[in-house]
């Protein structure tokens, strides 16, 4: 048996390649053996797929981004006539991107009847989709909170699991609201003003990406400044802290946040040296008065702020 997955929506194509593996298992006894072919030189690949199982019993090999390997050029053609002598392995493969039907490697397990494309959807089947995910987790509410609910999730697969999860594992015991809804979403919305700043530090970032993501969930963007300067007066006092040699324990306490979260803040405030951090508070505070006074419109002064530091 062997199979490929590939496709533009990664989260649900990876997830279920892993299903497929994990009711191969739970039927079958095989050795199983995952690699990242990215990462794996083609030479080690080739010896892996020509030897035999150590146990003497039939294998499962997971190759992970095949299309990325450096060799895949002979790699691949490799991987094609090896999978065309019937082996006894069981192969699947999964690729962290859309690959052109018009490449002999797709047009192999599409021939084959052993291609699985996962693609992302549009918003009705998306919402069709969340609806049948929520079910699945005993969770009841209305289309319109179930819209609502995929609008705040940027209709990204993994960030609406994550969020029903959420909604899950409050144990509500009643129809979700509006209300409810909104409440998870501060954690995510926290998670990726924490991202932002961190695009924003980047030479090649991609603050803007994020700033979109976070605009998508109909976020008021005078609640994302005060946010942000939250974020970073807590990166402040971190770096301040470190530089006084104080203990993780003594930076919780002083902080006000979590021991568990201050590995976050001392990576984060690693990054940062002082003039930039000066740097980010003098542009956040002019934009932050322009906008109070009218001066500048509050999502153009985010994205000036994403833009210019």
């Amino acid at each position: 048996m062997y199979k490929l997955y590939i496709g533009n929506e990664t989260y649900l194509s990876l997830k279920r390649a892993h299903e497929d593996i994990k009711e191969l298992l739970k039927n079958e006894n095989l050795e199983y053996i995952s690699l990242d072919a990215e990462e794996t030189e083609s030479s080690k690949i080739i010896d892996l797929l020509s030897s035999q199982s150590l146990f003497n019993l039939p294998r499962l090999i997971f190759l992970k981004r095949l299309y990325k390997n450096k060799d895949r050029e002979n790699l691949i053609p490799y991987i094609l006539e090896f999978l065309k002598n019937n082996t006894p392995d069981n192969i699947i493969i999964w690729e962290d991107q859309k690959v052109s039907s018009a490449t002999k490697y797709v047009k192999f397990f599409k021939t084959t009847n052993t291609l699985v494309e996962v693609n992302k959807m549009y918003k009705p089947a998306f919402i069709k989709f969340a609806n049948e995910l929520s079910k699945e987790y005993g969770l009841d509410m209305s289309r319109e909170v179930l819209t609502l609910l995929c609008t705040y999730s940027n209709y990204d697969t993994q960030r609406l699991e994550n969020n029903i999860k959420k909604l899950y594992l409050l144990e509500l015991n009643k129809k979700i609201e509006e209300e409810d809804v909104k409440n998870i979403i501060v954690d995510t919305l926290e998670d990726d003003i924490w991202k932002l700043l961190d695009e924003m530090n980047k030479t090649e970032g991609q603050p803007l990406k994020i700033l979109e993501r976070i605009l998508s969930q109909r976020v008021d963007p005078k609640y994302i400044f005060p946010m942000i300067a939250r974020n970073m007066r807590l990166i402040t006092m971190t770096k301040y802290l470190l530089d006084h040699h104080y203990k993780y324990s003594e930076i919780a306490s002083i902080v006000g946040v979590p021991p568990f979260t201050v590995k976050t803040l001392v990576e984060a405030s690693n990054k940062y040296d002082w003039d930039k951090i000066m740097n980010k508070y003098e542009k956040l505070c002019n934009l932050d008065y322009e906008i109070k006074i009218g001066k500048i419109d509050p999502k153009l002064g985010l994205t000036l702020f994403c833009t210019t530091i």
